[in-house]
């Protein structure tokens, strides 16, 4: 049974969520680099999109277009190699890809394919939604 892979560039890891968001109805994305988000956009315009900006973001009308943005409260990080990064995530129905990055460098790409690991992250996302800033 397949857990998790980590891809071995951070371009490889972003052409397979380009290529997820292209198969995919739902896409919730948290706390990702606004480049990032930006980057990923023509993709989403037919997908329903939930977005939870950084806790340092400001939402505008760029950013509307995507769907329903709201911003973090808090900022999630994680300890990459003896840097302190920031750490989001794509979820999808069936898998969820961790971004770890630093302003707008993107560290890792990593992925969660275990069944129940990714509906507990999935409820995750919707307890942060409840409480961000919309």
């Amino acid at each position: 049974m397949k857990m998790s892979s980590i891809y071995g560039s951070s371009e490889e890891g972003i052409k397979a969520i380009v290529d997820k968001i292209g198969k995919s109805k739902i896409v919730m994305i948290n706390t990702i680099p606004r480049t990032l988000l930006i980057r990923l956009s023509p993709h989403l315009k037919t997908r329903v999109v939930k977005v939870i900006l950084p806790v340092d973001e400001s939402v505008d009308d760029e950013l509307k277009k995507i769907g329903d943005i709201a911003v973090s409260k808090s900022r999630v990080y994680k300890d990459y190699k003896g840097i302190e990064a920031d750490t989001g995530a794509i979820y999808f129905a069936d898998k969820v890809y961790t971004i770890t990055w630093v302003k707008d460098r993107i560290l890792e790409v990593e992925t969660m394919e275990y069944e129940r690991c990714v509906k507990c992250m999935k409820e995750m996302f919707e307890t942060g939604w409840k409480s961000s800033r919309k």
